[in-house]
């Protein structure tokens, strides 16, 4: 499967080029951003398309350079006002500046099923959980994140959330080849020792493994977790698709016994989990279900708000 280089083209207006100095018509204008929804066809609303904020901050003059921390704050800011996302979760997410962020995304056929409660399949909730977890992504890295894919050719270097639009319009099929995929990241030379950041290896599946035939191959994804993974250098975060505890009970043993993984239910079920240890009043947003997922492999206090007593 060949590697396919994506070329972003900036869809936004650089809103900073005329500020002299930092004030809080920044945070004015940052919070006027919108990104557009996925629907099931693949299009898009005509609303004004920001994105690739921390490219944008770069582009001031260098007289007018902040300090990183202070970029990082107006982008935090604005996401955390527009996912609601709460202190706990917030003052957390620069961590995500240390590891360079790939996302595995299951597009086996099952992927159709349609969510409970819903207009909406697995595969258009995913669509929208990769644009924000791109959002976020990119504050910390100008480079993008990596998106691949178990039946496709992955996308590289994305910070334009339309491209994930165009991708997941078309649908999902085939089988679930996890081992061939997470092998190749896992073996690249970026995710060997000595490099400047670690990888954060976020893998969205609704069910088992299998190879190209379909045959169920739990095992041969468990060596490549424990053998060809270096667990010092590479995060893994798993993402249930599914509220089928049974398509996915592989993945608690993996949990359990895995050092560095870490593995998220679905948003419902999730929510469930962190009502039951802290109480109902407990808020739980959708936008801190998706800052659980990114950081709960890499902080300890953030896995820990699921664990029952």
């Amino acid at each position: 499967m060949q590697s396919q280089e994506i070329n972003n083209q900036r869809t936004t207006i650089d809103i900073f080029n005329n500020l002299n100095g930092f004030d809080d018509s920044i945070v004015q204008s940052v919070e006027e951003l919108e990104i557009p929804s996925c629907s099931r066809e693949g299009g898009q609303r005509s609303e004004i398309i920001r994105h690739d904020l921390f490219n944008s901050y770069n582009s001031l003059p260098e007289s007018n350079q902040y300090q990183p921390e202070r970029r990082f704050d107006v982008a935090l800011r604005h996401i955390a006002d527009k996912y609601e996302i709460r202190e706990q979760f917030s003052q957390k997410l620069p961590l995500l500046e240390h590891y360079k962020i790939i996302i595995v995304c299951d597009d086996s056929g099952s992927m159709k099923t349609p969510v409970e409660h819903t207009n909406e399949t697995r595969w258009d909730e995913l669509c929208k959980i990769v644009k924000t977890i791109l959002e976020i992504a990119v504050i910390f890295d100008s480079n993008g994140v990596d998106i691949h894919f178990l039946n496709r050719s992955p996308m590289l270097h994305v910070t334009d959330p339309t491209l994930i639009d165009e991708q997941f319009s078309i649908p999902p099929r085939g089988f679930t080849p996890l081992v061939p995929v997470l092998t190749r990241i896992f073996s690249s030379p970026e995710a060997q020792r000595g490099r400047d950041k670690k990888f954060l290896v976020f893998v969205a599946t609704d069910g088992t493994p299998t190879d190209n035939k379909g045959n169920v191959n739990i095992d041969q994804l468990e060596d490549v977790m424990t053998r060809v993974r270096n667990a010092e250098t590479t995060h893994v975060m798993f993402l249930i698709c599914t509220d089928d505890p049974a398509c996915v009970e592989y993945l608690v043993g993996f949990d359990k016994r895995m050092a560095n993984v870490d593995v998220t239910d679905d948003f419902f079920t999730e929510r469930e989990k962190v009502w039951k240890k802290n109480g109902p009043a407990y808020p739980f947003s959708r936008g801190e279900y998706i800052a659980k997922t990114l950081l709960g492999a890499i902080d300890p206090e953030i896995d820990a708000i699921n664990d029952t007593p």
